[in-house]
């Protein structure tokens, strides 16, 4: 448990369903009030909100598309109403409802894309700096994703998008750590249970799977602890830094290539 965090106000972008719910519930353990922010998932919402106040703390969901900036200064005005912020969590996402390769990506869908997954995050930093500012200072949090380093087939709009975030992480963790804002990432490998595991491909976490050295995928709760410690006091000094959370994946993908048995199974499969 981290103490630091009981009685902050956090809220949390795109936290109805998946990576977005386990990481408000896991505020919510900790003492954190939260604010359930969703575009469409109401119901969900709705029961995320209801498990966090069952924690014993405050909850409320509020829905605003974050891409439209109409709806997320009226969002950031709820903010306001509820009793400031301290804590805020960018984990809302678009872009893998038109998978296809960068060549022929469509120029409305990038627009969207990059609304929902750069601008608002930018934007949210910007409106969130004040709220945080007057209460002493805050964290900001970015869920990033691997195909903002590597490559992902039909992946294009997402990862150069969060490659782009992950670079505004680093710019608005210099300008805000002397107002005691501290802004980092997390890039989650391959998340077993999330949303995006149902909207990207078919059965991609069983083809994972058996080359995590960890020995299995990541879940949401992962990534929701590791949220819960760069919001907390206990990574006071971690500016502007990306935690790379994929249980070994990222640095031992090239064994599978490699490895002695790929090379029997590509020996096996050209007889």
């Amino acid at each position: 448990m981290y103490d630091s965090l009981a009685g902050k106000r956090a809220v949390v972008l795109g936290g109805s369903r998946g990576i977005g719910r386990a990481i408000a519930v896991r505020l919510a353990a900790e003492g954190a009030h939260v604010l359930v922010n969703y575009a469409r998932s109401a119901d969900a919402a709705a029961a995320t909100a209801a498990e966090c106040r069952a924690l014993g703390v405050e909850a409320t969901a509020v829905q605003a598309d974050i891409g439209d900036a109409t709806q997320l200064a009226a969002l950031f005005a709820e903010v306001e109403r509820w009793g400031g912020l301290d804590v805020l969590v960018a984990n809302a996402a678009r872009g893998l409802e038109r998978p296809r390769p960068a060549i022929e990506q469509r120029p409305r869908h990038l627009r969207a894309t990059m609304d929902v997954n750069l601008f608002a995050p930018w934007s949210a930093a910007q409106r969130a700096t004040p709220l945080m500012a007057a209460r002493g200072g805050g964290a900001i949090v970015h869920l990033l994703s691997p195909g903002a380093w590597q490559y992902m087939p039909d992946y294009s709009a997402v990862g150069v998008s969060k490659a782009a975030l992950a670079s505004l992480t680093r710019y608005l963790a210099v300008e805000l750590a002397p107002r005691g804002i501290r802004v980092n990432a997390v890039s989650a490998g391959w998340v077993e249970g999330s949303e995006g595991e149902h909207a990207y491909r078919a059965g991609v976490s069983d083809r994972v799977r058996p080359h995590v050295p960890a020995g299995r995928n990541v879940a949401p709760e992962d990534v929701a602890a590791a949220v819960a410690w760069l919001c907390s006091a206990e990574s006071a000094m971690l500016i502007g830094e990306t935690v790379h959370l994929d249980g070994g994946f990222g640095i031992a993908s090239w064994n599978a290539v490699l490895a002695p048995d790929a090379d029997a199974g590509a020996d096996a499969g050209a007889e």
